[in-house]
């Protein structure tokens, strides 16, 4: 079970994105919730899709902010948000052939965003605050 809560120490400072964050957040301890519930598989699938869904979007954000401050890292930015979809829809791909979501799935995805979050997104956020 994951024991991370949302502080500010994990927010970056833009109100936007962190508030995108916090909804990653939520939808990857709401996934933890329903696994060590046992809410059943239709819980666990539409929470997968969701995570999925909202992260395209965010990164979809994030990026063309990084765009507009011409951050000069966004290409490999954008390479670690398209291999975390990839990943996600490789558990959602086993979940739906009967694999179940276990702790260590759920450790890597709540890991992923925490560090990415305070290492990738410090990087840009730092950038754009030294940008005119």
């Amino acid at each position: 079970m994951i024991n991370v809560e949302w502080n500010e120490s994990i927010e970056i400072g833009i109100p936007i994105i962190d508030a995108q964050h916090k909804v990653l957040f939520d939808l990857i301890k709401t996934l933890d919730g329903h696994v060590h519930q046992d809410s059943g598989t239709e819980a666990v699938a539409n929470v997968i899709e969701k995570l999925i869904r909202y992260a395209a979007e965010h990164f979809s954000a994030e990026e063309k902010m990084m765009l507009s401050f011409r951050y000069p890292d966004l290409a490999s930015h954008s390479k670690l948000h398209d291999l975390f979809i990839s990943r996600v829809e490789g558990i959602q791909g086993d979940f739906n052939r009967g694999q179940q979501v276990n702790d260590s799935i759920l450790d890597f995805l709540m890991n992923w965003l925490i560090t990415h979050i305070m290492g990738a997104d410090q990087e840009y956020n730092r950038f754009m605050s030294r940008a005119p």
